[in-house]
């Protein structure tokens, strides 16, 4: 009889895993660092963690293209301490930890909605500038990626390239 190897019980921590029906049956992976090979929804700490990286990684690629940034090398690069930008320093967030932001975001973007005139069409993208207390004259700007596409890139690209040729 023969036994198929791809089709098994998680191997993963079972004394940590958080998924409900521990250990689940499924599709083995290819083994962790431990040696250990886990199904797809494994909750256990080395799994939470390498999905944690892959998705912040994903996001970082997504942001440094949207961007326009050059890759470090020829295979593109998702970390954005390697990004090849003169001109900012980035750091890119996702998940949980910026909550608050997104929350604040989309409140900014229905008041201003909600305050557009009845005249004429007004669909201009929405701009946060946030002003804390204690920053003196110092704030933060937040825009949508698809606007910084849109409206910042070309805009940038007009006053760095363009005027460089004239």
């Amino acid at each position: 009889m023969m036994i198929d190897e791809r089709k098994g019980d998680c191997q993963g921590t079972q004394l940590y895993c958080k998924a409900d029906g521990c250990p689940k049956f499924g599709t083995l992976g290819r083994p962790a660092r431990d040696g250990w090979r886990r199904v797809k929804g494994c909750a256990d700490p080395t799994a939470r963690g390498k999905r944690s990286r892959t998705k912040g990684l994903t996001k970082q690629r997504v942001a440094r293209k949207r961007l326009g940034v050059a890759p470090s090398n020829k295979f593109g690069d998702a970390n954005e301490e390697n990004w090849q930008d003169v001109l900012f320093a980035n750091e890119v967030k996702s998940g949980k930890q910026i909550g608050a932001v997104v929350t604040a975001w989309l409140r900014i973007d229905a008041q201003v909605r909600s305050n557009e005139s009845d005249y004429g069409s007004r669909r201009k993208p929405t701009r946060a500038i946030i002003m804390p207390d204690d920053w003196g004259k110092e704030g933060l700007v937040i825009i949508k990626l698809s606007t910084w596409e849109e409206l910042v890139r070309p805009a940038m690209h007009d006053f760095y390239e363009g005027g460089a040729s004239e």
